[in-house]
């Protein structure tokens, strides 16, 4: 079995005082030198791009080892050469974004300022962006080079995929997890590019806008979106709430600890529903030991965040995440439990910092959830947050999301057990989908006040939930079909008998004049002598044991 590739870090001093990365490495049973150079916008054959320090050098030879390792390695070729001082007149790419960034931010440029999270967005796709086009002058941008840019992207992605499906661990600066770049994330990187360069031909350094071009056009499949049923939401509801710890664990823990000690009290104080500050009273002692024992106790890893009254919340009332994780105990009116309502304040637009009306079912969850929070000792004033990580602070986004998945797999196998289907892809934004849904059911379809609950700026989305709850409404065709097919084999098989066809004579005379006398009389004489012909067979098949030869007999004589 041939030796895992290993590699080796060296640096040396060039003449500028800037230092160069030597990463030596096997791979393909050939020794392997790579450079990459501390100073900026460097053109080495090896397309380093300059500005790599020790960290981020021996982060990189640990991704070459692991495309070594995976096979999809390849050596780096000469890049176009290009000239690094560009005229006065004309700035370089990077030089020109870092104009742009700032001006985009404060709203010189654009329509209005960007949000903090816009602007994180807008850095990550801009250090793409320099990565490639930085040591370009704004005037050799054309468009090859941004096709070029495209086909780069998607050739590094691809790669990326084919050393993740061969098992490769690779990490970024950060030690994060890397992931290849979807086909979104491409188009937000050209849609910038084309905002960016279209900027720069109103300033006067581009005759026209190479990036708004048909060939960079990216084809991103729409999402699908997912919302739960009413059952489904019920159960999700449930199965997050039993997974909360209960505050049992702090009466066993009381009982586990010494007897007669200050943790015990501490443990037994708490499992009553007292607060930190009524323990401080009655047992004299100070935060700062209070917070001391209930680390100490013997509790595991439980940490009471409110999973029950997360899923609730999010399915009760259709806020975002962002607006769920900043909702502050001082934003609630719960004093009314028919008018009550919270204040959003952190909302994603204008249109979404409102008052949210809150049903009397989700005021008594979230009456509960706080007093648990009083439970387990921890800060519920005003200026607290609803819901609070293991720390009292803030919850992220990242951590309501996983309370969600967690939910999610216990409630379907849950359901799978009952032989129920799964629950689809459970996201913040399903809860949402779902409130919207049961809302416009509840409300008899009053778009105007669920827009004005979830805080929508268009009914684009209302609209949408509108039309897939008429498509399952439309569920109900199919059942009216089936209902028509079975009501015509019941009636076949449920068919009255034939009644018994009137005699010729009898039919002939109701439907024609009254007959000749002598006519009449010949009629009479022919019925009375079918009757006597029937009462004969009668006897003969009574005293006959061959009486399916008669039948067939007498089933032969004319009526």
């Amino acid at each position: 079995m041939a030796p895992r590739p290993t590699g080796t870090l060296d640096s040396e001093a060039q003449a500028d005082g800037t230092l160069v990365f030597r990463l030596r490495f096997r791979a393909y049973g050939e020794r392997q030198t790579v450079f990459l150079h501390e100073r900026r916008d460097c053109n080495c054959k090896y397309r380093c791009g300059g500005g790599w320090n020790e960290r981020t050098a021996r982060v990189e030879l640990r991704k070459i080892i692991a495309r070594v390792e995976a096979g999809i390695w390849q050596k780096p070729t000469r890049r176009k050469a290009v000239r690094s001082v560009a005229p006065a007149e004309i700035p370089l790419f990077d030089d020109y974004i870092e104009y742009w960034l700032p001006a985009r931010f404060n709203g010189f440029l654009g329509g209005r300022p960007l949000a903090a999270n816009t602007r994180n967005d807008y850095r990550w796709r801009a250090r793409h962006l320099k990565r490639f086009f930085g040591r370009y002058r704004l005037d050799e941008i054309d468009g090859d080079l941004c096709l070029e840019f495209k086909a780069h992207k998607l050739r590094e992605a691809q790669k990326l995929r084919e050393a993740l499906r061969a098992g490769s661990n690779l990490r970024d600066a950060r030690n994060r997890r890397m992931v290849p770049l979807g086909a979104a994330s491409l188009k937000k990187l050209l849609t910038m590019l084309a905002a960016v360069l279209g900027d720069a031909v109103e300033d006067g350094h581009l005759d026209a806008n190479p990036a708004r071009s048909r060939r960079l056009r990216i084809h991103v499949p729409k999402p699908k979106r997912t919302a739960l049923e009413i059952d489904e939401l019920a159960c999700l509801e449930d199965i997050a709430r039993e997974q909360d710890p209960p505050l049992a664990l702090f009466e066993q823990a009381a009982m586990a600890a010494p007897a007669g000690s200050t943790r015990a009290a501490v443990a037994l104080a708490i499992s009553e529903g007292k607060s930190r500050a009524a323990v401080v009273r009655e047992l004299g002692l100070r935060q700062g030991s209070i917070s001391y024992h209930l680390a100490r106790l013997d509790l595991g890893a439980i940490s009471y965040v409110g999973r029950g009254a997360i899923v609730s919340t999010l399915g009760y009332s259709g806020v975002r995440v962002s607006e769920l994780c900043a909702l502050k105990i001082g934003h609630l009116r719960l004093h009314d439990p028919e008018r009550a309502r919270f204040l959003v304040t952190d909302a994603k637009t204008e249109a979404g910092i409102r008052e949210v009306e809150v049903s009397p079912a989700l005021v008594e969850v979230i009456r509960a959830h706080i007093h648990r929070l009083h439970r387990y000792g921890r800060s519920t004033t005003h200026e607290d947050y609803l819901f609070q990580n293991s720390k009292g602070k803030r919850m992220s986004r990242r951590s309501i999301g996983k309370i969600l998945t967690d939910a999610a797999v216990a409630a379907s196998e849950a359901l799978c057990k009952h032989d129920l289907p799964a629950l689809p892809h459970v996201t913040p934004h399903t809860m949402r989908r779902t409130y919207v849904s049961t809302a416009l059911l509840a409300s008899n379809f009053d778009i105007v006040w669920v827009m004005k609950q979830v805080g929508h700026a268009n009914s684009k989305m209302t609209l949408e939930v509108y039309a897939q709850l008429q498509q399952r409404a439309r569920r109900e065709n199919g059942a009216k079909f089936d209902a028509l097919v079975r009501n015509a084999h019941e009636q076949l098989t449920k068919r009255p008998k034939t009644p018994p066809q009137q005699s010729i004579g009898s039919a002939i005379g109701s439907a024609t004049p009254a007959a000749h006398p002598r006519t009449a009389r010949k009629r009479r004489r022919q019925r009375d002598q079918k009757a006597r012909i029937s009462r004969r067979n009668v006897r003969l098949r009574e005293s006959d044991s061959n009486r399916g030869h008669h039948d067939f007999q007498s089933s032969a004589l004319p009526d």
